[in-house]
Protein backbone atom coordinates (compact mmCIF):
# COMPACT_ATOMS: atom_id res chain seq x y z
CA UNK A 1 0.00 0.00 0.00
CA UNK A 2 1.68 3.51 -0.92
CA UNK A 3 1.73 6.16 1.77
CA UNK A 4 0.25 9.51 2.03
CA UNK A 5 2.15 12.47 2.50
CA UNK A 6 1.12 13.35 5.87
CA UNK A 7 -0.80 17.02 5.37
CA UNK A 8 -0.77 19.84 8.68
CA UNK A 9 2.15 17.78 10.39
CA UNK A 10 3.41 21.24 11.72
CA UNK A 11 0.88 20.59 15.03
CA UNK A 12 2.17 16.54 15.75
CA UNK A 13 5.60 15.71 17.00
CA UNK A 14 8.53 15.59 14.25
CA UNK A 15 9.27 11.48 15.39
CA UNK A 16 5.89 9.10 15.52
CA UNK A 17 5.83 5.20 17.12
CA UNK A 18 5.73 3.46 14.52
CA UNK A 19 3.23 0.82 16.48
CA UNK A 20 0.94 2.26 18.73
CA UNK A 21 -1.13 0.46 21.25
CA UNK A 22 -4.30 0.76 23.68
CA UNK A 23 -3.84 -1.86 26.65
CA UNK A 24 -5.35 -3.28 29.41
CA UNK A 25 -6.16 -6.46 31.13
CA UNK A 26 -9.99 -5.23 32.27
CA UNK A 27 -12.81 -5.17 29.55
CA UNK A 28 -14.61 -1.88 29.54
CA UNK A 29 -11.74 0.58 30.16
CA UNK A 30 -11.84 2.46 26.42
CA UNK A 31 -9.55 0.71 24.25
CA UNK A 32 -11.34 0.09 21.63
CA UNK A 33 -13.20 3.72 21.84
CA UNK A 34 -8.73 5.06 21.82
CA UNK A 35 -8.06 3.00 19.41
CA UNK A 36 -10.72 3.48 16.46
CA UNK A 37 -10.37 7.24 17.52
CA UNK A 38 -6.94 7.39 17.12
CA UNK A 39 -6.86 5.12 13.93
CA UNK A 40 -9.90 8.17 12.80
CA UNK A 41 -7.05 10.59 14.43
CA UNK A 42 -4.63 9.60 12.19
CA UNK A 43 -6.38 9.08 8.55
CA UNK A 44 -7.27 12.72 8.50
CA UNK A 45 -4.34 13.65 9.32
CA UNK A 46 -3.12 11.82 6.06
CA UNK A 47 -0.92 8.95 7.53
CA UNK A 48 -1.55 5.95 6.05
CA UNK A 49 -3.31 3.74 8.85
CA UNK A 50 -3.88 0.25 10.10
CA UNK A 51 -6.02 -0.38 12.80
CA UNK A 52 -4.68 -4.03 14.17
CA UNK A 53 -7.51 -5.73 16.30
CA UNK A 54 -6.29 -8.32 18.90
CA UNK A 55 -9.25 -8.25 20.92
CA UNK A 56 -11.73 -11.35 21.09
CA UNK A 57 -14.81 -9.20 20.86
CA UNK A 58 -13.43 -7.87 17.73
CA UNK A 59 -15.57 -4.70 18.42
CA UNK A 60 -13.13 -2.14 16.74
CA UNK A 61 -12.87 -4.23 13.94
CA UNK A 62 -16.55 -3.99 13.18
CA UNK A 63 -16.06 -0.50 13.65
CA UNK A 64 -13.64 0.42 11.34
CA UNK A 65 -15.32 -1.52 8.39
CA UNK A 66 -18.32 0.93 8.85
CA UNK A 67 -15.71 3.92 8.43
CA UNK A 68 -14.49 2.66 6.00
CA UNK A 69 -10.81 2.44 7.63
CA UNK A 70 -8.27 -0.50 6.84
CA UNK A 71 -8.11 -3.08 9.69
CA UNK A 72 -6.91 -6.39 10.25
CA UNK A 73 -8.07 -9.07 12.90
CA UNK A 74 -5.06 -10.75 14.59
CA UNK A 75 -5.31 -12.51 17.85
CA UNK A 76 -2.65 -15.06 18.27
CA UNK A 77 0.05 -14.39 19.72
CA UNK A 78 2.89 -16.01 17.50
CA UNK A 79 0.86 -14.45 14.78
CA UNK A 80 1.65 -11.10 16.32
CA UNK A 81 4.93 -10.90 16.95
CA UNK A 82 5.69 -11.96 13.35
CA UNK A 83 3.44 -9.72 11.94
CA UNK A 84 3.46 -6.71 13.28
CA UNK A 85 6.81 -5.46 12.39
CA UNK A 86 5.94 -6.16 8.72
CA UNK A 87 2.64 -4.11 8.85
CA UNK A 88 4.54 -1.16 10.21
CA UNK A 89 6.56 -1.41 7.09
CA UNK A 90 3.80 -0.90 5.14
CA UNK A 91 1.93 2.07 6.85
CA UNK A 92 2.70 5.12 8.88
CA UNK A 93 1.22 3.98 11.88
CA UNK A 94 0.00 0.54 12.84
CA UNK A 95 -2.69 0.78 16.14
CA UNK A 96 -3.53 -2.36 17.91
CA UNK A 97 -6.41 -2.53 19.79
CA UNK A 98 -5.39 -5.05 22.67
CA UNK A 99 -7.58 -7.42 24.58
CA UNK A 100 -9.17 -6.99 27.47
CA UNK A 101 -7.39 -9.66 29.65
CA UNK A 102 -3.80 -10.07 30.90
CA UNK A 103 -2.55 -13.06 28.44
CA UNK A 104 -0.25 -14.03 26.13
CA UNK A 105 -1.48 -11.50 23.50
CA UNK A 106 -1.06 -8.76 25.36
CA UNK A 107 3.14 -9.62 25.82
CA UNK A 108 3.23 -9.70 22.33
CA UNK A 109 1.72 -6.16 21.37
CA UNK A 110 3.87 -5.24 24.75
CA UNK A 111 7.18 -6.93 22.94
CA UNK A 112 5.87 -4.96 19.50
CA UNK A 113 4.99 -2.07 20.65
CA UNK A 114 6.43 1.89 20.30
CA UNK A 115 4.04 3.43 22.58
CA UNK A 116 1.57 2.26 24.90
CA UNK A 117 -1.69 4.07 25.83
CA UNK A 118 -3.49 2.54 29.16
CA UNK A 119 -7.31 4.17 29.33
CA UNK A 120 -8.24 3.80 33.01
CA UNK A 121 -11.90 4.78 34.53
CA UNK A 122 -11.68 6.66 37.82
CA UNK A 123 -13.53 3.79 39.77
CA UNK A 124 -11.56 2.12 42.62
CA UNK A 125 -11.75 -1.30 41.19
CA UNK A 126 -10.40 0.19 37.60
CA UNK A 127 -7.45 1.66 39.15
CA UNK A 128 -6.50 -1.75 40.85
CA UNK A 129 -6.95 -3.53 37.79
CA UNK A 130 -4.01 -1.21 36.32
CA UNK A 131 -1.48 -3.05 38.09
CA UNK A 132 -0.85 -6.29 36.19
CA UNK A 133 -0.78 -4.09 32.96
CA UNK A 134 1.81 -2.24 34.18
CA UNK A 135 3.83 -4.79 35.75
CA UNK A 136 3.62 -6.13 32.02
CA UNK A 137 4.68 -2.95 30.44
CA UNK A 138 7.59 -2.93 33.11
CA UNK A 139 8.92 -6.27 32.10
CA UNK A 140 8.93 -5.68 28.43
CA UNK A 141 10.68 -2.63 29.17
CA UNK A 142 13.02 -4.61 30.85
CA UNK A 143 13.92 -7.22 28.07
CA UNK A 144 13.88 -3.81 25.36
CA UNK A 145 16.37 -1.73 27.15
CA UNK A 146 13.50 0.88 28.06
CA UNK A 147 10.81 0.00 25.51
CA UNK A 148 7.88 0.60 24.79
CA UNK A 149 7.26 4.48 25.95
CA UNK A 150 4.05 3.89 27.93
CA UNK A 151 1.28 5.99 30.03
CA UNK A 152 -1.71 5.86 31.56
CA UNK A 153 -4.69 7.75 31.09
CA UNK A 154 -8.32 9.09 32.51
CA UNK A 155 -11.20 8.13 30.62
CA UNK A 156 -15.37 8.61 30.33
CA UNK A 157 -14.59 10.54 34.08
CA UNK A 158 -17.03 13.55 35.20
CA UNK A 159 -15.25 16.74 35.47
CA UNK A 160 -14.17 17.71 38.79
CA UNK A 161 -15.22 15.21 41.30
CA UNK A 162 -13.68 13.79 44.02
CA UNK A 163 -13.27 10.83 42.32
CA UNK A 164 -11.53 12.51 39.80
CA UNK A 165 -8.88 14.07 41.73
CA UNK A 166 -8.87 10.74 43.91
CA UNK A 167 -7.70 8.87 40.85
CA UNK A 168 -5.13 11.76 39.62
CA UNK A 169 -3.91 11.48 42.67
CA UNK A 170 -3.68 7.50 43.15
CA UNK A 171 -1.45 7.01 39.32
CA UNK A 172 0.63 10.58 39.82
CA UNK A 173 2.51 8.61 42.29
CA UNK A 174 2.51 5.16 39.86
CA UNK A 175 5.48 3.11 37.90
CA UNK A 176 4.18 4.59 34.44
CA UNK A 177 3.18 8.74 33.84
CA UNK A 178 -0.21 10.00 33.95
CA UNK A 179 -1.38 11.97 30.74
CA UNK A 180 -2.37 15.35 31.88
CA UNK A 181 -5.31 15.03 29.12
CA UNK A 182 -8.51 13.60 30.95
CA UNK A 183 -11.24 12.26 28.08
CA UNK A 184 -14.37 13.24 29.25
CA UNK A 185 -17.96 11.19 29.96
CA UNK A 186 -19.88 12.27 26.82
CA UNK A 187 -22.82 10.37 25.25
CA UNK A 188 -21.78 11.03 22.15
CA UNK A 189 -18.53 9.15 22.77
CA UNK A 190 -20.96 6.28 24.09
CA UNK A 191 -22.58 6.94 20.41
CA UNK A 192 -20.33 7.02 17.87
CA UNK A 193 -20.01 3.19 18.06
CA UNK A 194 -23.61 2.82 17.13
CA UNK A 195 -23.28 5.27 14.49
CA UNK A 196 -20.72 4.04 12.92
CA UNK A 197 -18.70 7.07 13.57
CA UNK A 198 -16.08 8.99 15.51
CA UNK A 199 -16.56 12.22 17.14
CA UNK A 200 -14.39 14.00 14.58
CA UNK A 201 -16.90 13.28 12.36
CA UNK A 202 -19.92 14.29 14.18
CA UNK A 203 -21.64 17.45 14.63
CA UNK A 204 -22.56 19.43 17.02
CA UNK A 205 -20.60 21.35 20.21
CA UNK A 206 -20.41 17.72 22.37
CA UNK A 207 -18.80 15.90 19.86
CA UNK A 208 -16.87 19.05 18.67
CA UNK A 209 -15.83 18.77 22.51
CA UNK A 210 -14.48 15.32 22.75
CA UNK A 211 -13.06 15.57 19.54
CA UNK A 212 -10.84 18.44 20.67
CA UNK A 213 -9.78 16.21 24.09
CA UNK A 214 -8.80 13.46 21.84
CA UNK A 215 -6.59 15.58 19.81
CA UNK A 216 -4.37 16.68 23.10
CA UNK A 217 -4.79 13.22 24.32
CA UNK A 218 -2.80 11.98 21.48
CA UNK A 219 -0.62 15.07 20.94
CA UNK A 220 0.07 14.85 24.63
CA UNK A 221 0.89 11.07 23.74
CA UNK A 222 2.74 12.03 21.13
CA UNK A 223 4.96 14.81 22.64
CA UNK A 224 6.04 11.93 25.27
CA UNK A 225 7.14 9.08 23.01
CA UNK A 226 9.21 11.55 21.25
CA UNK A 227 10.91 13.20 24.28
CA UNK A 228 11.48 9.14 25.76
CA UNK A 229 12.92 7.98 22.23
Amino acid sequence: MPRLKPREAASLPAKLPKILAFTNQKGGAGKSTGAVHAADWFTQKGYSTLLVDADGQQSSSNWLKELGLPCKVISDPEELFDELPKLSDHYDIVIIDGPGNASEVTKAVLIRSNLVLIPCRDSMIDLASTGKIVQFVRQAREIRGGLPSAAVYLNAVKDNTILLREAQEALQGGVLPLLNTVLPDRQCIKDAPGQGSTVFRMKGSSPKSAANAYTKLLIEALKLFESES
